[in-house]
């Protein structure tokens, strides 16, 4: 039975990810990531790791970086092609092609036999350092199935979307129940926000039989946003994986976290098993954290490390978020962990990491909480020294 539980898993996996139409086993057509040795001899331009996504490919550099001339080269799946258009107007094979990225550059990966493609944006871009996130700035991705959230530099036209945030919405795509944008478990309320701007809504959501039938039981799906980046190819198996929570966006010492919010718990919390838990009532949570990094191998903080690992050197995390039912400020300080300092030479050389997270269920990554629990979130803000 767990073998059929395995099969069934990996083929509604294939069936829900990789490229614009539904196609076989032997037909995909992703970059799955950057080639190692590409990376190690690009490092000291390169500041933290490539952001691999659905349809989209982002590196961080630092201000000034030359970008006019590289030739960024990538794993794909077995048998795909990645093309582009070249100076002629004719497509060409692009994986290690030289090309200037001072604007972001379209490429198209096709299936090995020709029949399914799939378009990607590659881009290089200046880190920006941001105090202040509003969540303004969303579309939706190329299949219209749920939305995506970017940051925009105001002062730099030519690179107009910072990829900082992930949510956990291509991992609700496996499940099938994503008919539509607006039952997403992350999505945008326009002109929802306490000033009558656009807000993120996160709800708590029902995974249906795919969630319950898989071999380690994943029952709900915590609506999410997060600093980081989301592996999708990680959802099912090893989900607190798929999630790596930090991006080299320090500005200094940490000082504050604020924001507003407001949330309604769902009626019914339930655990992994889809046990009611009659004594249980689910939270929001919203958090951030600053820890060490190695500048020259970034390794983000996973699920079951964001707020246990000894990397971290500050915290800041609303404790008793309650259930306000109005938009609520709240202003919680960074607090510094045990036996830690924090070393302003280590800023200088992106020696830390920040991960800001916002989730309706505060054990949604182990799938427990209340389906149909809500949370508001709007204008966080961290200030620094």
């Amino acid at each position: 039975m767990k073998m059929k539980l395995l099969l069934a898993s990996a083929c509604a996996l294939f069936a829900f990810t990789s490229c614009i139409k539904d196609e076989a086993l032997n037909a995909e057509c992703d970059i799955t990531g950057v080639d190692s040795l590409w990376l190690q001899s690009h490092r000291d331009i390169l500041i933290g790791n490539p952001i691999v996504a659905n349809e989209r490919v982002s590196f961080n550099v630092a201000k000034g970086t030359d970008i006019t001339a590289l030739d960024p080269r990538f794993y794909l799946t077995p048998g795909a092609r990645l093309m582009a258009i070249g100076p002629d107007g004719q497509e060409v094979e692009a994986n290690g092609m030289v090309r200037d990225f001072t604007t972001p550059k379209n490429y198209t990966t096709y299936s090995e036999d020709g029949l399914w493609h799939k378009n990607y944006v590659v881009s290089f871009d200046t880190l920006m350092i941001k105090s202040n996130y509003n969540f303004e700035h969303y579309q939706l991705e190329s299949r219209g199935r749920f939305y995506n959230w970017f940051e925009v530099d105001e002062n730099d036209a030519t690179q107009t979307q910072h990829m900082y945030w992930a949510t956990g919405n291509p991992g609700y795509a496996l499940t099938g129940k994503g008919t539509s944008p607006d039952v997403y478990p992350t999505q945008p309320i326009e002109g929802g926000g306490p000033d009558g701007s656009s807000c993120i809504k996160l709800t708590t959501c029902s995974t249906g039989s795919f969630g319950e039938n898989l071999p380690d039981p994943m029952p709900i799906a915590a609506g999410n946003i997060f600093l980081g980046e989301f592996r999708v190819a990680y959802a099912t198996m090893r989900p607190r994986n798929a999630t790596r929570f930090g991006l080299q966006l320090v500005g200094g010492e940490p000082i504050s976290l604020e924001g507003y919010y407001k949330y309604t718990a769902g009626e019914t919390f339930i655990n992994e098993h889809k046990e009611v838990l009659a004594d249980r009532h689910d939270t929001a949570d919203i958090y951030a954290v600053v820890y060490e990094v190695d500048p020259a191998n970034f390794v983000p903080l996973n699920g079951d490390e964001v707020l246990t690992s000894d990397r971290i050197v500050y915290m800041s995390r609303i404790d008793d978020p309650g259930e306000p039912q109005e938009w609520t400020y709240f202003n919680e300080p960074f607090r510094l962990m045990p036996g830690k300092t924090f070393n302003p030479e280590r800023v200088k050389t992106n020696g830390y990491a920040i991960a800001l997270v916002a989730t309706s269920s505060r054990e949604g990554a182990y799938f427990r909480g209340a389906v149909g629990s809500t949370l508001y979130v709007d204008q966080l803000k961290i200030s620094w020294k």
